[in-house]
């Protein structure tokens, strides 16, 4: 028996006496996850008391479940950007008491200290794979159609994708595009990920954001970031954006697109799967193509390995129960379930092909393998490296709010702005260089990485 509460956290039906409680914010996994707990408990488990929060939401939910010790006793991070080093050792989590075999069902070299164990302890695991970005291109094929563009052939480039906004916009069937812009968290993922079709050398997620992989510099200040910035605000000043966009988060941006306020969003490969589930009548109509580049040229991007999904609660009284269901989401059947729920992908990308999930979303998994590489992590090659991201102080305003006083105006010198940001964001790991001890700088540079390459030590 699940009881699932959607959006803010409020529960259908009363708690349920004995119950795991599960917090996450991945939508489109719902029916899966309603399956496998149902399995769970039908096996024996206890009964799920399930929660689906919008991220920006859940990250706040956290904060306050934690300081009340009311924390779920499963949780994903949702919108909580703090690093999990540091998480830890404020006391949010507690080993997996099935780590064995939850390592078991895991492929080889994908567990990494100082991402998913700790002093030889696991505290989490992947359920999806790196080779995946956020910036697609996803499309309303009729709208293209009625504003005389060519559905088969989405824009590649820049430029093409900003003709193609002026084109919509122009034949008045919609706006051109939807973006996001009151989630910080989502438009700095865009920057990240378009500045390295510009060319920047860095990847994209966590604690290594912004940094020049070559060097282990932050270069948020670097051409490539400017462009970026430059290209994603662009449709602002060419009057093709949706005008509520700067009201909008990832969630609210996608309903509006999917009642066709806007011909284009960037988002996710999840987007076919949130759709099928929430607006299932838009599914017929969808198009993808990848993240535009500069010249048009196809995309290469970097992801490092992918960090944990799930999370037992320190302030779990359950933790053996926990473990005993996180183990099912490395089985073979669970990550058929992930093809088929069409969110992230999942970690063995071979199974999607003969899923049963949308053409769109097998189009973005095969893009994906094409288009995306496994880069480094610094915490593989030196543990004390999660040491300085759990000691240094956030710099604020981040990369996300920066675009976000860019894009109204309160931002105006926007390389020195950047420049800023990637000054305090060394200053901030050198402090915590000297807090800890036994790193350097030299951590974060990787000379033997190669852009379009999977990296190895």
């Amino acid at each position: 028996m699940q009881h699932r509460a959607v959006g803010r956290g409020r529960r259908r039906g009363p708690a349920v006496p004995g119950a795991l409680r599960w917090w996450d914010h991945f939508a489109p996994l719902e029916s899966l996850q309603d399956a496998t707990f149902a399995g769970f408990t039908r096996g024996g488990g206890p009964p799920v008391e399930y929660t689906v929060y919008n991220p920006n939401e859940q990250r706040q939910a956290l904060q306050l479940a934690f300081g009340s010790r009311q924390l779920p006793d499963v949780f994903s991070l949702g919108g909580l950007s703090v690093p999990v080093p540091l998480l830890r050792e404020q006391g949010w989590f507690s080993p997996l008491a099935t780590a064995d075999a939850i390592r078991a069902g895991l492929p080889p070299g994908i567990v990494t200290d100082g991402v998913h164990s700790f002093g030889g302890e696991l505290y989490s695991f992947p359920i999806f794979s790196p080779r995946q970005y956020e910036t697609l291109v996803w499309f309303n094929r009729d709208l293209l159609a009625r504003a005389g563009l060519d559905p088969e052939s989405p824009p590649a480039s820049w430029d093409d994708l900003r003709a193609a906004a002026r084109a919509v916009q122009r034949s008045g069937v919609a706006s051109g595009i939807v973006l996001p812009l009151q989630f910080p968290d989502r438009l700095a993922a865009f920057v990240l990920e378009l500045a390295q079709t510009a060319g920047f050398p860095g990847t994209r997620t966590g604690d290594l954001d912004g940094i020049d992989l070559t060097t282990g510099e932050y270069r948020f200040h670097d051409e490539a970031f400017l462009a970026a910035i430059e290209f994603l605000l662009s449709f602002a000043r060419d009057d093709t954006m949706f005008l509520a966009s700067t009201a909008l988060d990832a969630r609210s941006a996608r309903v509006r697109w999917a009642a066709e306020g806007g011909a284009f969003f960037l988002d996710g490969p999840y987007n076919v799967g949130v759709l099928a589930e929430k607006f299932p009548e838009v599914v017929g109509k969808l198009g993808v193509g990848p993240i535009p580049t500069p010249d048009g040229l196809p995309p290469v991007l970097t992801r490092p390995p992918t960090s944990g999904t799930f999370y037992v609660s320190s302030q779990s009284d359950a933790v053996d129960d926990a473990s005993a269901l996180l183990e099912l989401l490395v089985s073979d059947e669970y990550q058929r379930g992930l093809a088929g729920a069409m969110d992230q992908p999942p970690l063995d990308l071979g199974v999607v092909a003969g899923s049963d999930a949308h053409p769109t979303y097998k189009r973005c998994i095969e893009m994906f393998t094409e288009q995306v590489f496994v880069g480094p992590a610094g915490t593989a090659r030196n543990p004390r490296v999660a040491q300085v991201h759990a000691a240094m102080t956030p710099v604020e305003p981040g990369l996300g709010e920066i675009v976000q006083g860019i894009a109204s105006g309160q931002i105006t010198d926007v390389r020195g702005r950047l420049r800023q940001l990637s000054d305090e964001s060394a200053a901030a790991r050198e402090a915590a260089i000297g807090e800890v001890g036994g790193v350097s700088a030299e951590d974060w540079a990787f000379p033997g990485w190669r852009r379009g390459e999977d990296y190895a030590a």
